[in-house]
C-alpha cells in the first residue's frame, strides 16, 4: 500500500524566509518599473515561483505590492490609551506611516489608487485597517467615557478623515503627510466635531 501523501497535504505554504524574498522582489521591481510596469509575472520570473504560488498566497497584485510596502517599512501597531482624547489621537498620528524614502515605489502607488479601485482597496485592508482599527477602539472608549456623545455625527467620517489627512496631501502636493500635519488638521477640525456640545 502506498504511504503517499495526498497531493493537497505536499503543498507547503511558504516559510517566512521565502514570504519575505518574494515581498523584497516585488518591492524592488515596483521601485525599478512604477506599479503599472509591475506584474504578477515578472515577480514570479524574478523571484523564482509560481505566479500560483503569489496568487494564493497574496490574491491580487495590489494586495502583493502593498503587502511588500508594508513589510519593508512599518512595525506592528502597539495598543494605544495614554490618556485624554486629543492625547490618544496625537499618538496614533504619531504612529502612522512615517514619509518613506525617496527610492521607495510610494508615488506610483498614490497614483494608481485614483483609478484602481482594487489597489485603493488593498491600501485601505493591509496598510490601513491597523491605524483604523485602533482609531475605532479609541473612539468607542471615549464614547463610553463620556468625552463624545455616541449620537456626534462626526463619529461616522473619523475615518475619512484620517485616511483623507495622508490621500489628500500626496495627491494635491506630491509630498507625505507627516504627523505634525495631521495633528494640526485634526486640531482645527477633528477635535472640534468630536467634542462640540450638544
Amino acid at each position: 500500500m502506498s504511504k503517499r501523501a495526498p497531493v493537497a497535504n505536499r503543498r507547503k505554504r511558504l516559510t517566512q524566509e521565502r514570504e519575505r524574498e518574494i515581498l523584497d522582489v516585488t518591492f524592488d521591481l515596483v521601485a525599478e518599473v512604477g506599479y503599472e510596469q509591475a506584474t504578477v509575472d515578472e515577480v514570479a520570473k524574478r523571484a523564482k515561483a509560481s505566479t500560483a504560488t503569489l496568487y494564493r498566497q497574496w490574491e491580487s497584485k495590489p494586495r502583493l505590492v502593498i503587502t511588500a510596502m508594508v513589510a519593508r517599512k512599518y512595525a506592528p501597531l502597539p495598543r494605544i490609551d495614554v490618556g485624554s482624547l486629543r492625547d490618544d489621537l496625537v499618538a496614533l498620528a504619531r504612529m502612522l506611516p512615517p514619509p518613506p524614502p525617496p527610492s521607495a515605489p510610494s508615488l506610483g502607488i498614490w497614483q494608481a489608487v485614483v483609478a484602481d479601485p482594487a489597489l485603493a482597496q488593498a491600501l485601505r485592508d493591509v496598510l490601513f485597517a491597523p491605524y483604523l482599527d485602533a482609531l475605532r477602539i479609541i473612539l468607542s472608549r471615549h464614547v463610553e467615557r463620556g468625552t463624545i456623545r455616541p449620537d456626534n455625527p462626526a463619529l461616522a467620517h473619523c475615518e475619512m478623515f484620517l485616511m483623507g489627512s495622508v490621500f489628500v496631501e500626496k495627491l494635491f502636493n506630491g509630498t507625505e503627510a507627516d504627523a505634525d500635519q495631521v495633528i494640526a488638521v485634526m486640531d482645527a477640525l477633528l477635535l472640534p466635531a468630536l467634542t462640540s456640545g450638544g
